[in-house]
């Protein structure tokens, strides 16, 4: 029988990876990466990195045992700490000193990025245990 330990430190590592990451991208220095012709290419950037964190997160609040709490008020979970990370990341790119600034609209993608992503899991997670039975 496995630890519950074992189990939670499992479904840990993606989302722990992703968001490292994700941190990499928000807050490295904005010279190295292309630039893109496209207006608003970098708000579908941001929707889909928090899209992504959210449904890995949401993934291990929901399969992890250790703390109930966490299974069963995921979405609420989810999206507070998806939101102070967003703001977080929006705050600190308009302290740094390179070419990073803080914008209002990839702080609302990040945040629709959020809700999306959470909502694909919510849906692939109730119809997996549906198909349980």
């Amino acid at each position: 029988m496995r630890s519950r330990g074992a189990t939670t430190g499992f479904y840990f590592v993606p989302p722990l990876i992703w968001t490292v990451i994700m941190m990499g991208l928000m807050l490295g220095s904005g010279s190295g990466f292309p630039g893109s012709q496209i207006t608003g290419s970098d708000l579908v950037v941001h929707f889909g990195i928090f899209g992504i964190w959210a449904f890995l997160i949401g993934q291990f609040f929901y399969k992890q045992a250790q703390w109930p709490v966490l299974k069963f008020h995921r979405g609420f979970f989810v999206l507070a700490l998806g939101v102070l990370l967003a703001a977080g990341t929006e705050a600190l790119q308009g302290f740094l000193l390179w070419s990073r600034s803080a914008d209002l609209d990839d702080y609302v993608a990040d945040v629709l990025g959020l809700v999306v992503g959470l909502l694909i899991f919510e849906r692939l997670a109730l119809s997996a245990k549906g198909n349980r039975r």
